[in-house]
């Protein structure tokens, strides 16, 4: 799955990675950008990938779809475990200094999938 596809609402290149992955739920997702945000306005950084848990909850990791490809058979689609996972947001500053939500996605955790 690694590589660039064409992103289907502007057109230009859209880079992917080894998963394809989503929140299950719009209410997930806006309580990870509030908790992001609140982050980043107590710490004066920029916000870093933290763990499922710590951002949405014990057992919040059951409320994620995503699949990898697998090595053996690149026609076939693998589901992701996300336990022990994380989420990644990405922000970009706009020129009155606020911060829009550029993509944020969740990593099962590091080894768990080849």
């Amino acid at each position: 799955m690694t590589g660039t596809a064409v992103d289907g609402v502007t057109g230009r290149a859209h880079r992917v990675g080894a998963f394809a992955t989503r929140f299950d739920n719009a209410e997930d997702m806006a309580r990870a950008d509030a908790y992001f945000r609140a982050e980043m306005a107590r710490t004066g950084e920029e916000a870093i990938e933290t763990s499922i848990e710590d951002v949405l909850g014990p057992g919040a990791e059951e409320r994620f779809t995503g699949y990898y490809r697998d090595p053996a058979n690149l026609d076939e689609f693998k589901p992701v475990n996300f336990e022990g996972g994380t989420i990644m947001p990405l922000y970009r500053q706009n020129p009155d200094g606020t911060y829009r939500l550029h993509t944020m996605f969740a990593n099962p955790a590091p080894g768990r999938h080849p």
